[in-house]
C-alpha cells in the first residue's frame, strides 16, 4: 500500500517540476559531454601550435620573395638569419599562450573591456541628456507662453521644439560623442584596439574598474536588473558552463580571444618584417581588427596575408608601393586551409556546438514555458488573496 501511494503521489507532479526536471536533464547532458568538448578544444590548440611556425613562415616567405623580393635580395646574411631567429621566437612566445585556459583568461579581459567601453558609453549619454538648455532658454519660454496666452480659449497650442533638447544633438552632445574615437561603432572600434591587452602592465590595470563593479554599474543601467557575474564572466569560473546557452556564450569568447591572439602574433610579425627592412610599411591593428570584423573590405590574397588599396601610391624608402599594401594576417579559417589536420578539429567542434545549439533552443523553449506557468499560478493566487483583503478606504473628498 506505500508503495502504491508512492507512486500516486509520485504521478502527481506539477508541470512546473517537469519543466524543471527537463532544464536539469538537459544541463546533465551537457556536463556529460562537456569533458569531451575539452578535449576537443585542447585538440585543436595542440594542432595550431605545431603547425603555426610553419604557416607564418610561408607567408613571411611570399612576402619576402614574391612581393618585395629586391628588399629582401638586399639585405646582408646576418640579418636574414636574424629575422629567421626573430620570428621563430615570436611564434615560441604565442605558442606559450594559446591553450584553453589562457584563451579563457584573455575571454574575460576582453569582455571586460567590453562592459568598460558601454558604461562609458552609457555615462556620456546620461550627460548629454542632461545637459542643461541654451541660456536664452527662458527666453523662449516666455515667447511661448505668450503665444499660448494669446491664443483662442480651447485651442491646443503644438509647439515646433525637438522633444528633446538641442544640447543633445548640437554642440558636445550625442553628434560629437559619437564622432569620438570609439563612438562610430556598437563596439567602439579606435578605444578597442588602442590598449594591447597583452602588453597591459599591472598599475594600468589596477586603474580600471573591477569586475563586480562594472557588472554592478551596469545592472543599475539596465532598471535595475540582477546581472551574476558568473554569467557576464564565464570563462573565470575555471569549468566548462553546463547550461548551453551559456556554454554557448563561452564558445563565443573563446574564439574572439583566439582571433585576438592571432591578430597580435600577426603584427608582430609584421612589426618584424618592417623593422628588418623587408616590407616597407605596417598597417595599424585598427585596420586588422575591422578586416577580421568585415568592417573593411580587402583585395584576393594568399592564405594569411592582408592586402588593402591605399587611398594613394606612395614611395616608401625609395620603393613604389603601387597603391596596395601586403600585409600577414592571420585567420582561423586560412589557418585551416592551410592544416588539414586542424580542419578535421573544427568539423569535430562545429558538430558538437551544432548539437549544442540544439540543446540550447530546447532549453529555451522549456524555460519560457516555465515562466509562464509560474507567472500563470502567482496571478491566480494573486486573485484569490485580493478577495480576501480588505476594502480600501474611501478616498477623502476633495473640493470643487
Amino acid at each position: 500500500m506505500a508503495t502504491a501511494a508512492a507512486a500516486a503521489g509520485g504521478g502527481m507532479d506539477s508541470p512546473q517540476q517537469e519543466l524543471r526536471r527537463s532544464c536539469d536533464r538537459l544541463q546533465a547532458n551537457v556536463a556529460e559531454a562537456n569533458p569531451q568538448l575539452y578535449r576537443q578544444l585542447a585538440l585543436y590548440l595542440q594542432v595550431l601550435r605545431d603547425g603555426l611556425l610553419d604557416v607564418c613562415r610561408q607567408a613571411c616567405f611570399h612576402l619576402a620573395t614574391q612581393v618585395h623580393p629586391r628588399r629582401y635580395n638586399s639585405l646582408p646574411e646576418l640579418r636574414r638569419r636574424s629575422l629567421q631567429r626573430r620570428l621563430a621566437n615570436l611564434v615560441a612566445r604565442t605558442s606559450c599562450l594559446l591553450t584553453v585556459e589562457q584563451l579563457a583568461h584573455l575571454a574575460t579581459e576582453l569582455q571586460q573591456e567590453k562592459l568598460e567601453q558601454q558604461q562609458d558609453r552609457q555615462q556620456r549619454l546620461i550627460r548629454a541628456v542632461g545637459k542643461r538648455q541654451p541660456s536664452n532658454a527662458p527666453a523662449k519660454a516666455n515667447t511661448q507662453a505668450t503665444a499660448k496666452a494669446q491664443a483662442p480659449a480651447g485651442s491646443v497650442h503644438l509647439g515646433l521644439d525637438l522633444p528633446i533638447g538641442r544640447g543633445l544633438i548640437d554642440g558636445d552632445g550625442i553628434t560629437s560623442m559619437l564622432m569620438e574615437p570609439g563612438g562610430n561603432s556598437d563596439e567602439g572600434l579606435e578605444d578597442f584596439m588602442a590598449a594591447d591587452l597583452d602588453s597591459a602592465q599591472p598599475d594600468e590595470q589596477q586603474k580600471h574598474p573591477s569586475l563586480v563593479d562594472i557588472v554592478s554599474a551596469l545592472s543599475g543601467a539596465m532598471g535595475g536588473s540582477n546581472i551574476d557575474l558568473d554569467q557576464a564572466f564565464p570563462w573565470q569560473v575555471g569549468r566548462l558552463p553546463t547550461d548551453p546557452l551559456l556554454l554557448l556564450h563561452w564558445l563565443e569568447g573563446f574564439e574572439l580571444a583566439l582571433g585576438r591572439r592571432l591578430r597580435n602574433l600577426s603584427h608582430a610579425l609584421n612589426t618584424e618584417l618592417l623593422r628588418q627592412g623587408v616590407t616597407p610599411a605596417l598597417l595599424p591593428n585598427s585596420l586588422l581588427e575591422a578586416v577580421l570584423r568585415g568592417q573593411f573590405e580587402a583585395l584576393p590574397a594568399p592564405a594569411n596575408l592582408l592586402r588593402v588599396p591605399l587611398p594613394f601610391p606612395a614611395d616608401v624608402g625609395g620603393d613604389r608601393l603601387g597603391g596596395e599594401a601586403v600585409v600577414v594576417l592571420l585567420r582561423p579559417s586560412d589557418l585551416e586551409q592551410e592544416l588539414p589536420a586542424l580542419r578535421t578539429c573544427r568539423r569535430r567542434l562545429q558538430q558538437a556546438q551544432q548539437e549544442l545549439r540544439r540543446m540550447a533552443q530546447e532549453s529555451t523553449r522549456l524555460q519560457a514555458r516555465l515562466a509562464t506557468l509560474e507567472a500563470e499560478q502567482l496571478w491566480l493566487q494573486d486573485i484569490h488573496a485580493w478577495k480576501r483583503l480588505p476594502p480600501d478606504p474611501p478616498s477623502p473628498a476633495t473640493s470643487p
